[in-house]
């Protein structure tokens, strides 16, 4: 018996998508990551919804569009930069990786911390999720100050609030 998803191979199909677009006209933007492992759904939103709204792709190996259109441009060099700027946050998150991700779960909150730290909302998750130690905060943090992304400095207790908080 072959597994099937239960509404498209996407998890939220185009049509389904658009709905919400028109019918919450304060949605901007799209965390892309369905399909996983596949990388079509974030093509497919960006092609569909891109003029309209941010089009978000969490999982870093996948999709880094300035790598990508430095690849297409052959600025092979300059693409080669940005992927070794961003290696010491990939080190510390490899390091956490055991801590963060222990039983074969992925740790949203710590997914949620690391977008907040470059200026995404931050705030509660809906339960169950895992928790966040100050120490992997403090390390997820000294990555991204460490590879030049400039990451928020606001206190780590206004990510539990959220930068819009409802």
């Amino acid at each position: 018996m072959t597994s099937r998803p239960r509404i498209h191979p996407s998890d939220i199909p185009v049509r389904l998508i658009r709905r919400l677009l028109d019918d919450c006209p304060n949605i901007v933007a799209i965390k892309a990551e369905g399909g996983f492992p596949s990388i079509q759904s974030v093509v497919e939103c960006h092609r569909h919804f891109g003029e309209e709204v941010v089009i978000s792709m969490p999982i870093e190996g996948e999709m880094i569009p300035r790598v990508f259109q430095l690849l297409r441009q052959g600025k092979y060099d300059d693409a080669a930069e940005i992927y070794w700027q961003l290696h010491p946050a990939r080190k510390i998150k490899a390091v956490l990786a055991p801590a963060l991700n222990g039983g074969a779960f992925i740790n949203r909150q710590a997914w949620k911390f690391q977008g907040w730290l470059q200026g995404y909302n931050g705030g509660p998750l809906r339960m169950p999720t895992q928790r966040i130690h100050d120490a992997q905060m403090n390390a997820l943090h000294k990555g991204r100050v460490d590879a030049g992304l400039a990451p928020s400095m606001d206190p780590f207790r206004e990510f539990f609030i959220g930068r819009n908080p409802a």
